[in-house]
C-alpha cells in the first residue's frame, strides 16, 4: 500500500483500490475470528463457505491488480516512482499468492466439512 501512493497513473487507482479493500475484508474476518462472532450468532450461515468465496475473489482481484499495476509501470522512464511502484506490483504478486493458497486450504476444509 505505501509502495504505491500516491497513485500517480490509472492502473494505481485500481491496485490500490483493490489493495484497500482486501485488507478491510481480511481485517474483518480477523476480528470474526478473534471475537468469536462465529460461535455468538446464531445465523444459518456456512461461514467456511463465505469466507472461501470471500478469499477466491480477493485472489482473482489481485491476480488482475498486480498484472495491471507492473503493465502500467514497467514502461515509463520518466519518473522516480517507478521502482517503488514496481515493487508493489512484485508485493501484489505475493499477496495474490498468499490469497491463493488460502483459498485452495479453505476449498479443503470446505471438502472436508461435508456442508
Amino acid at each position: 500500500m505505501a509502495c504505491a501512493a500516491p497513485a500517480l497513473i490509472g492502473g494505481t487507482h485500481f491496485f490500490l483500490f483493490v489493495v484497500i479493500v482486501s485488507f478491510i475484508a481480511t481485517l474483518l474476518w480477523t476480528f470474526v475470528y478473534l471475537l468469536g462472532i462465529r460461535e455468538v450468532l446464531n445465523l444459518p450461515i456456512n461461514w467456511i463457505l463465505t469466507e472461501l468465496i470471500n478469499t477466491a475473489i480477493l485472489a482473482l482481484l489481485y491476480f488482475v491488480a498486480f498484472i495491471v499495476q507492473l503493465a502500467s509501470w514497467s514502461n515509463l522512464y520518466y519518473t522516480s516512482f517507478r521502482g517503488a511502484n514496481i515493487a508493489a506490483g512484485v508485493f501484489g504478486l505475493f499477496n495474490f499468492l498468499v490469497y491463493l493458497a488460502g483459498t485452495y486450504f479453505l476449498y479443503v476444509e470446505h471438502r472436508s466439512a461435508g456442508v
